[in-house]
C-alpha cells in the first residue's frame, strides 16, 4: 500500500516529520492487520472491527487537549530507525500522544467479509480513508477535502496497488517564486523518484507521440489534438531539480507515461521516457508491485526537500 505524504494544497502531517511517519504508517496497518485477521478467524468480528489507526474525521480540538499534546511533543522516543551500512532507513525522533488517538480507528463493514480477500479489500478501503486523513491534517491544522477523492480511481490505484516503502505526493502544488505551480503525480521509491503522468480515455484508442506542441489521438476513425503530454512531465521533473539542486542532494529521476486502455506510439520518445500503454503494462506493474527493498535515507531526504517547498492551504483544529 504505497503512502501517500502530499495531496493537493492540503496540509500533511508528513510535512512535519517525514521521518517518522511512514515507519508509523507501515508498523500500525500491520499491527491492525494481525488484529483485525485474528478477530475475524475466531469468529469475533462484529460489524466493526477492535478499534485501530484513527477516525477518519477529526472533531476541533480543545485548549485542553492541545496543552497535552504540547506537553507531550517533546518527549524524546526510543530510537526507532537508524542507517546501517546498507543504507536502510531507521528513525530518531520526537513523540507526541497523537499515537493514542492512531491506534483507534472503528472500521463499519457494510456487509461481513465472508472470505480472506473480502476482508482484506475492506481493510484496504478503511485505511485508504485514513491516508486522506493523514495528507489532509496535523494536530493543529486541517484542510478541507474534496469529496471526489475518496473516490477518485487513480489515487486508490496508486495507495491500495504499490507498495508500503512508495511514497507518493498527488497533484501536489509548489511554492516557486511567490507564484503556486501544480505539477504530476509524484513518486518516490527507495532507489528513484519517478514523474507519473496517465492519458485515458476511451479504450483502444492510440496516441501518436510527435515532436511538437500537439499530439494527436485516433479512435473510432476520428482523430484529435491534445497538448503533447510530456510537457507536463518535464516541467515536473524540472521543479523537482531546481528544489534538488538548492538542497544539496543527487537523486535519479524517470519520467512514465501511462495508457493502460490505449496504445503509445512514439518510436523517436526521448531519453528518459518510459512509455507504458496495453501492450505492456502487465510486465511494468508486475515489476512494480514486486519491488522490494527497504525506504532509504536519500529517499526520505528527497521527499522532505520537496515538501518543504509544496504549498498548503489548511485552518486551525483549534476553538
Amino acid at each position: 500500500m504505497g503512502q501517500l505524504i502530499k495531496l493537493q494544497d492540503y496540509v500533511s502531517r508528513y510535512e512535519l516529520d517525514i521521518y517518522k511517519y511512514p515507519s508509523r504508517f507501515i508498523r500500525l496497518k500491520r499491527l491492525q492487520w494481525q488484529q483485525l485477521y485474528k478477530a475475524w478467524d475466531e469468529g469475533v468480528l462484529v460489524h466493526s472491527s477492535p478499534e485501530i489507526i484513527s477516525t477518519a474525521t477529526e472533531e476541533p480540538l480543545g485548549k485542553e487537549k492541545i496543552w497535552g499534546k504540547m506537553k507531550s511533543v517533546f518527549t524524546k522516543n526510543k530510537e526507532e530507525w537508524q542507517e546501517d551500512a546498507a543504507g536502510q532507513v531507521k528513525e530518531w525522533t520526537i513523540i507526541d500522544d497523537e499515537d493514542a488517538n492512531m491506534n483507534r480507528f472503528p472500521f463499519q463493514f457494510e456487509t461481513m467479509p465472508k472470505t480472506v480477500d473480502e476482508l482484506k479489500y475492506q481493510f484496504l478501503e478503511e485505511i485508504f480513508k485514513v491516508q486522506i486523513q493523514w495528507a489532509s491534517s496535523t494536530v493543529f491544522e486541517q484542510s478541507n477535502v474534496d469529496i471526489s477523492y475518496f473516490l477518485e480511481k487513480n489515487l486508490k490505484y496508486f495507495m491500495l496497488r504499490f507498495p508500503d516503502t512508495f511514497l507518493f505526493l498527488y497533484k501536489p502544488v509548489f511554492s516557486l517564486k511567490k507564484a503556486e505551480i501544480q505539477t504530476e503525480t509524484i513518486l518516490l521509491t527507495p532507489l528513484e523518484v519517478v514523474c507519473i503522468k496517465f492519458i485515458e480515455s476511451e479504450d483502444q484508442a492510440v496516441y501518436i507521440g510527435l515532436e511538437d506542441h500537439f499530439w494527436e489521438k485516433r479512435v473510432n476513425h476520428q482523430r484529435k489534438k491534445f497538448l503533447n503530454p510530456l510537457i507536463a512531465l518535464n516541467r515536473t521533473e524540472s521543479i523537482i531539480k531546481g528544489i534538488w539542486k538548492q538542497a544539496n542532494i543527487d537523486f535519479p529521476i524517470s519520467k512514465v507515461l501511462i495508457s493502460r486502455n490505449g496504445f503509445i506510439d512514439f518510436p523517436s520518445a526521448p531519453y528518459g521516457i518510459t512509455l507504458v500503454d496495453h501492450r505492456n503494462y502487465p510486465e511494468w506493474f508486475k515489476r512494480m508491485r514486486e519491488f522490494k527493498a527497504p525506504m532509504k535515507n536519500g529517499q526520505l531526504k528527497a521527499a522532505r526537500a520537496l515538501l518543504i517547498h509544496c504549498h498548503s492551504v489548511s485552518k486551525s483544529r483549534i476553538y
